[in-house]
């Protein structure tokens, strides 16, 4: 109960009004001693007449506690303590103060409950109080009940003065008083604080409070007060006020009359706020709306304000320009120029961002007044909402329709770009099958022929001539495809582990018929710190010394043509391969040497006519050195020959390579299966496979093939691409699903003239193991077939008359 604690604070007082009402109470009774009880939880505080300090003692212990517990209005006499059970242990009935004799009334609280008790007390045993003394001592207990009750409301108004104060400081709200008889003012702190005087050196009155205003404003001030005066009316003024330190501030006033008994306006009284911040901000926001506004009416884009129930708020100018409709005939609707099949998505988004604030953006279609359609892009941002409130939202709308023509026809480049594309990997496709087919018969049947013993000389140095044609002819081929690949960036480089000195040699005993040919020598030097193994595409490197071993022997009539190798271990553990292929040649200007490595590209227009080329060599080496992160320079003196300079990193290998003897002496023993719609390159392949000690099957197309490993058990089948009846595509996806169920897998060799990445990626997908390019060349086919066949002797042969009929079946 709040009013207890007050209560307590008049109990410690030591003149306070429980003091006066004892001393009464003594008097009128003729006692020594009266007391107060108030009932705090489990203690009584007690309050006696000759006592100085407030006692606290269990309440169980106390006669006002049997008061309180028989409820209001209850009254108790105990004429003797010593003879009563509970006032016997009562600590008054004790030493020192002996007290014999006690009446007391219950206290009631403003709310009607019992809290305490008053009483008189004396000495000696006394017989019970006539009913004049028990009524008198009933008036002096409902007197303590007023004391209580008017401390309560002191209280209560000391509480309403704090928060008023804390209100006022919090608001800078102010409240004041005129006496209009003495012309005196009161004011509470926020007015002095608003006023800039200090309340111990400054003493309001009507004539020093009215020169704080703006003499602009005084008149209107002192009319103000004299009609309420005179009329009772209430009063709002708005007011310019100069503070004590000069510093202009706007104020807020609000005024009521105050009436005597006689109903005369008496006083004055209200409340004050200084207002300047928020006027401030007003007009901050004002103008910050206006030059807002004047940005979205001259901005290109659409900028509108969409309110919760769906309709615009504010629509920029620029709406007419996009749509042909005018801002005031667009006002207050927001999603009724959108396209009809996009109203819903766009709405949805708006929802979105009224309820989550989450921004969104999309593109959609909106309908110009003429019936066209719009392209926009359009902008929804939430503006600040009361939490739980959907938001205005803010959508900005930008015309997207250029872009968007723009973007379709960029599609519509690429989708022709793309078309191209493919018809000129089918082009390339189409002109590789045709031009390396008929070259494997040519190559392989003018090297067997290089390598009888049973033509004449004369005859074997013309087949050494069709031998080399081809070989010209295929390194055309070879060029074109590379840079094909190489400008799609589809060449992908295989390291393997290689002798770096067998390269060499064999490179070099490749370029020995030329040389002999045109009379020149050909010098090989080897560093002797070489490694035995290197990690590197073998292939690529002899493609580069090839290259320019080829044009050293091309450009040089006389004299001698040198190939170079070496390099040094770095820091890293790195082997920096470096080749040298020198010649005596014709050499090169500075000029010519600066187009050299550009594709198509020759010395001259004569060079080109008197020594042939495709001028897409060196630009191709070039490339590949570059991919493998080397390069290729050179130097060269016109008439003085010319020396170029290979550099590739490659990693130092552990391990042994197998030279291509030791390969044909390690074939496995097996069984192939060649499928192939040319009769020559069957007899070709036959003939090669045969003299390698293979046994034999051919087929002359995909069915056939299928056919054929359904009634035989093979090791390997060299499958070609393009036959007729059935290709190698689908005879080797026949093949796998006829395998399913059976734990065998046939290994398939793709053998085609098209090996762009595409058609590989083709073959494995297809289930084939490997892919061979055509012209065949004997190397490549060596190690393909040493692999696989190697791989089939691990693994177990099954019967192909039972395992492909329950497969079938």
């Amino acid at each position: 109960m709040p009013y207890i604690a007050k209560s307590l604070e008049a109990l410690n007082a030591p003149a306070g009004p429980f003091q006066r009402l004892t001393e009464l109470a003594c008097r009128l009774f003729d006692t020594p001693t009266a007391v107060v009880t108030l009932i705090t939880g489990a203690n009584a505080m007690l309050w006696c007449s000759d006592c100085t300090i407030v006692q606290t003692t269990p309440r169980e212990k106390t006669l006002g506690d049997r008061l309180v517990q028989q409820g209001a209005g209850a009254v108790m006499v105990v004429e003797d303590g010593l003879a009563d059970p509970v006032a016997r242990d009562h600590f008054l009935v004790g030493p020192p103060h002996n007290l014999r004799f006690y009446a007391g009334v219950t206290i009631c609280g403003p709310d009607g409950q019992p809290i305490g008790a008053f009483g008189v007390m004396d000495r000696q045993p006394r017989a019970h109080p006539s009913d004049a003394d028990m009524a008198t001592l009933k008036t002096l207990g409902r007197m303590a009940e007023d004391i209580i009750a008017a401390l309560d409301v002191s209280r209560i108004s000391e509480e309403r003065y704090g928060a008023l104060q804390m209100v006022e400081q919090m608001a800078e709200v102010g409240n004041w008083r005129l006496d209009l008889a003495s012309g005196a003012v009161h004011w509470s702190d926020a007015v002095f604080r608003i006023h800039g005087v200090d309340r111990d050196s400054f003493d309001p009155h009507l004539d020093t409070a009215v020169d704080f205003y703006h003499p602009e404003d005084r008149a209107e001030l002192l009319a103000a007060i004299e009609n309420t005066a005179a009329t009772g009316e209430g009063c709002d003024r708005r007011l310019r006020l100069i503070r004590a330190d000069g510093e202009q501030r706007t104020v807020l006033t609000q005024a009521r009359a105050e009436r005597d008994d006689a109903g005369v306006v008496s006083a004055l009284y209200g409340v004050f706020q200084d207002i300047t911040d928020q006027q401030n901000q007003i007009a901050q926001a004002k103008r910050n709306e206006a030059r807002y506004r004047l940005l979205a009416d001259n901005i290109g884009d659409v900028i509108t304000r969409i309110r919760p129930d769906g309709s615009s708020k504010y629509i920029s100018p620029a709406i007419e320009a996009l749509l042909g409709w005018t801002y005031e005939e667009m006002s207050g609707t927001a999603l009724d120029y959108i396209h009809p099949d996009d109203q819903e998505r766009v709405a949805r988004s708006v929802l979105e961002t009224m309820h989550t604030g989450k921004q969104c953006r999309l593109e959609h279609r909106a309908v110009h007044r003429d019936g066209s359609t719009v392209w926009v892009e359009c902008t929804f941002r939430a503006l600040a909402a009361k939490p739980g409130e959907p938001s205005e939202v803010v959508a900005v709308i930008r015309d997207m329709t250029d872009r968007k023509v723009l973007a379709d026809e960029l599609l519509e480049a690429r989708d022709r770009a793309e078309a191209a594309a493919a018809a000129k990997s089918e082009f390339l496709a189409n002109m590789s099958h045709e031009l390396r087919t008929p070259l494997t018969s040519v190559i392989g049947f003018s090297n067997l022929l290089k390598a009888s013993q049973a033509l004449p000389d004369e005859e074997r140095g013309y087949v050494a001539r069709i031998a080399t044609a081809s070989e010209a002819l295929l390194s055309v081929i070879n060029d074109v495809l590379d840079y094909s690949k190489l400008e799609a960036g589809a060449i992908e480089l295989e390291p393997q582990p290689f002798d770096p000195v067998a390269l060499a040699r064999e490179t070099a005993q490749m370029m020995e018929a030329q040389c002999l040919a045109k009379g020149l020598s050909l010098q090989v030097e080897l560093a002797p710190d070489l490694p035995s193994c290197l990690m590197g595409d073998e292939a690529r490197l002899r493609q580069i010394l090839l290259n320019l071993l080829g044009n050293a022997v091309k450009f040089t009539s006389k004299g001698s043509v040198g190939l170079s190798l070496g390099g040094d271990q770095g820091d890293d553990g790195v082997w920096r391969l470096t080749a040298a292929v020198t010649d005596t040649g014709i050499g090169m200007s500075p000029e010519n040497v600066a187009h050299l490595f550009e594709r198509f590209s020759q010395a001259d227009r004569s060079t080109t006519r008197l020594y042939g080329g495709t001028g897409l060599g060196l630009a191709i080496s070039r490339r590949l050195a570059r991919a493998m992160g080397g390069d290729i320079l050179v130097s060269s003196q016109p008439g003085q020959g010319s020396t170029f300079h290979l550099t590739a990193p490659l990693l130092i290998a552990d391990g042994e390579t197998q030279t291509e003897s030791s390969q044909l002496s390690a074939m496995p023993e097996g069984r192939i299966l060649v499928a192939d719609d040319s009769p020559a390159n069957r007899e070709l392949i036959n003939v090669i496979l045969s003299g390698l000690g293979l046994e034999v099957t051919t087929a002359c197309d995909g069915a056939e093939a299928v056919h054929a490993v359904q009634s035989k058990t093979y090791d390997v089948v060299l499958m070609d691409m393009q036959m007729p009846v059935m290709d190698g595509l689908t005879a080797t996806r026949e093949i796998r699903r006829l395998e399913q169920g059976t734990g065998r897998r046939l290994a398939i060799i793709a053998l085609s003239a098209n090996v762009q990445p595409d058609q590989i990626a083709l073959c494995r997908e297809a289930g084939m193991d490997d892919h061979l390019a055509k012209p065949l060349q004997l190397p490549a086919l060596v190690a393909a077939l040493s692999k696989h066949l190697a791989a089939a002797e691990v693994g177990a042969k099954v019967d192909p008359a039972g395992a492909m009929r329950d497969s079938l079946n």
